[in-house]
């Protein structure tokens, strides 16, 4: 699984800025003052005259309570800095008291994709500051809102309400789940634990012929044997052994899956795919059949790019059709390609088509059962309900 940093992600807001709410109760206590006056001079009771005092003396004392502006300048941090889908993330806000004098219980209303959270902040002394949290589980992958924040101050007999909106909002970008899943690159089985199973060979030197010696050959290269049976300088010929590349490709056409949910699933399975890959030092491309720019990952530092990417594609209805996977092969360099997709899916004629590119194709198919099968020669299926039914497949 990608490695995420328990750094947070923070931000700072501005003052806030404070209005303060008058409520019905406090309307019905000032009305009541003419009224009882009114009744002490009709009656001739000033007892009752005096009795109107005491709503005024009670306004008064709700209305000093709640002078202040609630709370102090805020900031807030999200735990850990990338988040995962259905992943547990602690969400912080931190008020910073600059003034010389405590803050009050403050009364906060935050927002999580639109979803309001409340949170109590306690006081806070004088030049000092206290953070408060709380856990949240991110169901949905892209970006994610927070704030803004709404402070809240009463008095203890709800007269008055102050409100100051903080502009501590923060946007992060969720990530899809990255799962153990197995994979193979034309051959070279990627297990859980990373690494491929001839990797003495990638990257090294393969002979390809003999040829005549020129002048500037090295030495070495002389191949002595088939040099004394023809009777001249022959040297051995050696070319690149390629190093495997793989193509992940998203199919993010809508009609392909039965549910909305297996898209997500198919993302999930994109990403395990990719990361599994990267782990074990080899080199990705996604592509998906929409719009989206393409990402080249070449190293496990890099694979944040491949997971921003996977967050941000979105199901939707294509109008045109895709690029033949055999144009996105050639034009990626790849030596295999998987294709993740869902039952419905039209692209399995330009899947088969593109099999003479490479050593090995395998499809994905997100929504039905089926488990591993070879329909024919390089190309392999695995179809799961879930991306997590993938993690307990055998080796391909």
């Amino acid at each position: 699984m990608a490695d995420t940093t328990t750094e947070p992600v923070a931000v700072t807001g501005d003052e806030p800025e404070s209005v303060r709410e008058v409520s019905a109760r406090t309307k019905g206590l000032l009305i009541s003052v003419p009224i009882l006056v009114g009744l002490g001079f009709m009656l001739g009771y000033p007892a009752v005259i005096a009795l109107a005092a005491a709503p005024l003396l009670l306004v008064a004392i709700a209305l000093f309570m709640v002078g202040r502006r609630p709370g102090g300048n805020l900031r807030r941090a999200v735990e850990p800095s990338q988040l995962t889908r259905g992943e547990t993330a602690t969400a912080l806000i931190t008020s910073v008291n600059t003034r010389v004098t405590p803050t009050g219980v403050v009364e906060a209303l935050d927002s999580i994709g639109g979803q309001p959270v409340e949170v109590l902040i306690p006081p806070v002394p004088p030049r000092r500051e206290v953070t408060v949290s709380y856990r949240f589980v991110p169901l949905r992958r892209g970006e994610l809102h927070l704030g803004p924040v709404t402070l809240e101050r009463r008095d203890p007999w709800g007269l008055f309400v102050r409100r100051a909106t903080a502009s501590a909002e923060l946007t992060v970008l969720v990530h899809p789940r990255v799962l153990p899943v197995e994979v193979a690159l034309a051959g070279n089985r990627i297990g859980q634990e990373g690494g491929t199973a001839d990797r003495d060979v990638l990257g090294s030197n393969q002979f390809h012929t003999l040829r005549e010696y020129v002048v500037g050959d090295e030495l070495r290269q002389i191949h002595w044997r088939s040099s004394a049976r023809v009777g001249k300088l022959m040297v051995k010929q050696l070319v690149d052994n390629p190093l495997p590349r793989a193509l992940v490709v998203l199919d993010n056409d809508i009609r392909s899956y039965r549910r909305s949910q297996d898209f997500e699933e198919a993302v999930d399975a994109a990403a395990s795919i990719g990361s599994a890959i990267v782990q074990a030092g080899l080199p990705v491309s996604l592509r998906t059949t929409g719009e989206d720019a393409g990402v080249e990952v070449l190293r496990v530092d890099d694979l944040t790019r491949l997971l921003d990417a996977l967050a941000l594609s979105d199901p939707r209805e294509l109008k045109v059709s895709p690029p033949a996977l055999r144009q996105v092969l050639l034009a990626t360099r790849s030596t295999s390609f998987f294709l993740v997709t869902g039952p419905n899916t039209g692209l399995l004629p330009s899947a088969i088509a593109a099999l003479g590119l490479v050593g090995e194709g395998t499809v994905v198919r997100i929504g039905q059962e089926g488990g591993l099968s070879r329909p024919r020669r390089g190309l392999v299926f695995r179809d799961a309900m879930r991306c997590d039914d993938l993690v307990s497949q055998g080796p391909t």
